[in-house]
Formats: structure tokens, sequence, C-alpha cells
């Protein structure tokens, strides 16, 4: 047991393999954060500028939080 731990922890990535592995977690996880931010924008009425853009990028990367909460982030 310990021995095929070692093999699984042992196995390295090229640089490309990390780049890729990103894309394909990351891209679903951005497409989900924009479609739950598009379509929950209350909040972002009464805002402008600088507010608004980082009120609207904090919601596409904490959808999840977001999901299972009844936080209005303003």
């Amino acid at each position: 047991m310990l021995a095929k731990l070692r093999q699984i922890l042992s196995y390295e990535l090229t640089v490309a393999e990390w780049i890729g592995l990103g894309l394909v977690l990351g891209t679903p996880y951005l497409i989900i954060g924009l479609i739950w931010s598009s379509t929950h924008t209350d909040h972002l009425h009464s805002m402008r500028g600088a507010d608004l853009i980082v009120s609207f990028l904090g919601s596409i990367v904490s959808w999840p939080v977001l999901l299972f909460s009844n936080v209005c982030m303003t």
C-alpha cells in the first residue's frame, strides 16, 4: 500500500501538462461562475466603476460559496 502511494506521489508532470490540467479544471469552473454571476445581478445595480467590476469578478470566483449561502456581495 505504501509503495503504491509513493509511486503515485513520485509521478512528475511537465509544465505543459500542468497548464493543460489547469485549463481542463478551470474552464468549467469559470463558465459556471460566469453563468451564475450573469443570472444573479441584483446587487450590482447600485454600483459603478471599480466596485462593479470587483464585485462581478468576485462573484464569478466565489460562486460555489454563493450557491450554498444567502449572502449578497456588496
